[in-house]
């Protein structure tokens, strides 16, 4: 499995932040932001996207060598994978909304409410990053790997200390 570092997410969120895109962490590394420390390897980095700022988040990613492997979702996700090191990079856009959050599609063409980012943290540095509500609803409708429970039960054990 590659892995996808700590560093290496931090290095992508800066040279993201620097083309003032909006994004911010999903997925595996959006569980770890929202604890705050790393619970365990990532082999991708899921990022939410302002789906106007797509197109832009995709170049950007190009300079630092991904490329896309697949878009046939693409209302819904785009892969790009890094061409020499493998590791991955997971786009997940969604419609900003006038009163604030956004609006993302799921597979079967369904729309989604998303409350604005949240505030975690990578590796001591503050991140946005998908919020714990919406934690729970992106680990709905599939079959739950091992990961994804591990996932899971990280984001109950913060429900619970927020109650």
């Amino acid at each position: 499995m590659t892995v996808m570092t700590a560093e290496r997410v931090l290095s992508l969120l800066d040279l993201l932040s620097a083309a003032d895109l909006d994004i911010w962490v999903d997925g595996g590394w959006g569980v770890d932001a929202l604890v705050g420390r790393q619970t365990r390897e990532h082999s991708d980095l899921d990022l939410g996207v302002a789906r106007p700022h797509l197109d832009e988040v995709i170049a950007v990613l190009a300079t630092a060598g991904y490329a896309v492997t697949d878009a046939r979702y693409i209302e819904v996700t785009v892969q790009l994978t890094h061409t020499k090191e493998g590791h991955r990079v997971d786009l997940h856009p969604s419609t900003p909304l006038p009163y604030g959050g956004t609006e993302q599609l799921d597979f079967d063409g369904n729309a989604h409410y998303l409350p604005p980012p949240a505030v975690g943290h990578i590796a001591g540095r503050q991140v946005r990053c998908m919020p714990l509500i919406t934690q729970f609803h992106t680990h709905q409708g599939y079959d739950l790997r091992p990961k994804d429970h591990h996932d899971l039960e990280l984001l109950h054990s913060l429900a619970d200390q927020l109650t």
